[in-house]
């Protein structure tokens, strides 16, 4: 009996799945422990190994369609074995669905009754597209079997440009439909700028002393993690510090309230190549310079290598985005659902600033840089942001306080 394969369920919050792309072609041999699809979810690529051997037989949906979790999307079995030719569920969502339009006959005689029934064959996916685009099925031209809709053709057919008026040249330029992580980016900060009431403070930090305190550091941390101490660590230190004074920021918001969290799991944006990941380091406030530059150093590589797991991008309440060596100075970033607040790390740069000195003032050049913190309004003020925010100002000007 062939065997069924289920779109899995890769973090809780999951409920839908896209295929970015299958790795076996119907006809190909599986092996037990062998990827067979790329699933994409909360902006990351998983690959899904089979759990039985055969020949897949049959896939019912394609390289970027969607299904629900635990909905049979393929069969492995032996060859000739007999499978479904439509997906499971799919005829009984579609009857749900889409029923027949049907006209009944009236009381009077005189008139002739008219039935007409109409059926629309589509994936579960190129539906629930459909529905919320307010898109109609019997406006699109289907190219799965039978005539089938998939999902690309609802997408397909809601990125045709409207016809311009006949004085006007239509636009030029290549359209490049959402696809895989990206669209998941963007769903998901749609939803935090459209849910979430922000506000941005920026502060900027004369790193002078953090210079001196990294310089002094940088052998000793080296020697004993193999990694090299960044300001990212030391910045992410004094952040642990402050939030520890003002826990507000230390939680995640939902509809029912607010949930404030004993220890800082730090979220660590990171930049990829096809957009932006958020590991968790968890319990960062528990950990000195030493342990923190190494567990932010793995988790970034694993980031950058491709081997995160969703669990390893879940249960954040921080998080710290920096632009590195950007010449970016300032900028908003976007809070990570459910967290309440993120900080922002600009660009360093050099700045001209007048000293007091025994011989009078004089004019030095110093090494700054502003911190962007957002957070969510329904849950802090302004007032307590803006001292979280000093704080954190303060510790980064006398940093030697962070090795106590």
């Amino acid at each position: 009996m062939a065997n069924e394969v289920l779109m899995p369920k890769l973090s809780s919050t999951m409920d839908v799945g896209t295929i970015t792309t299958w790795l076996k072609n119907e006809g190909d041999s599986v092996e037990i422990g062998e990827a067979i699809f790329e699933v994409m979810t909360d902006k990351i690529a998983i690959e899904v190994e089979a759990y039985d051997e055969g020949i897949l037989l049959k896939k019912y949906i394609g390289d970027g369609d969607s299904a629900l979790v635990n909905s049979v999307i393929a069969y492995i079995g032996e060859a000739g074995e007999d499978v479904p030719a439509e997906m499971p569920g799919a005829e009984t969502e579609a009857a749900e669905e889409a029923p027949a339009e049907e006209t009944t006959a009236t009381a009077e005689p005189a008139k002739e009754t008219t039935v007409a029934t109409t059926k629309v064959r589509a994936t579960p996916a190129a539906r629930r597209i459909a529905r919320e685009k307010g898109i109609d099925l019997q406006q699109v031209q289907g190219t799965g079997p039978k005539g089938r809709i998939q999902a690309l053709d609802v997408k397909q057919y809601q990125e045709k440009p409207v016809a311009a008026a006949p004085a006007q040249k239509a636009a030029e330029g290549e359209l490049i439909p959402w696809s895989g992580m990206r669209k998941a980016i963007a769903d998901k900060m749609s939803e935090s700028k459209h849910t979430i009431p922000h506000v941005t403070m920026n502060a900027e930090v004369d790193l002078t002393k953090v210079i001196e305190l990294r310089k002094q550091l940088l052998p000793m941390v080296e020697e004993r993690t193999d990694e090299r101490l960044s300001f990212l660590e030391i910045i992410a230190k004094a952040a642990m510090v402050a939030l520890k004074a003002y826990p507000e920021f230390n939680a995640n918001a939902y509809e029912d309230g607010i949930r404030r969290f004993e220890h800082v799991n730090l979220g660590v944006a990171v930049a990829v190549a096809d957009g932006l990941v958020v590991p968790v380091v968890e319990q960062a406030d528990q950990k000195g310079l030493s342990d923190l530059t190494a567990a932010v150093k793995a988790v970034t590589k694993k980031a950058r290598d491709g081997q995160l797991m969703p669990a390893e991008m879940s249960g954040g309440t921080f998080t710290i985005s920096s632009l590195g060596r950007s010449k970016v100075q300032t900028f908003n970033p976007i809070i990570n659902l459910p967290e309440v607040a993120i900080l922002g790390v600009g660009g360093s740069y050099d700045k001209l600033v007048v000293e007091n000195t025994p011989e009078g003032p004089q004019v030095a050049t110093i090494t700054a840089l502003n911190l962007c913190l957002s957070f969510d309004h329904r849950v802090a003020d302004g007032a307590p942001a803006a001292a979280f925010l000093s704080m954190i100002v303060d510790l980064l000007e006398n940093p030697m306080s962070l090795l106590l």
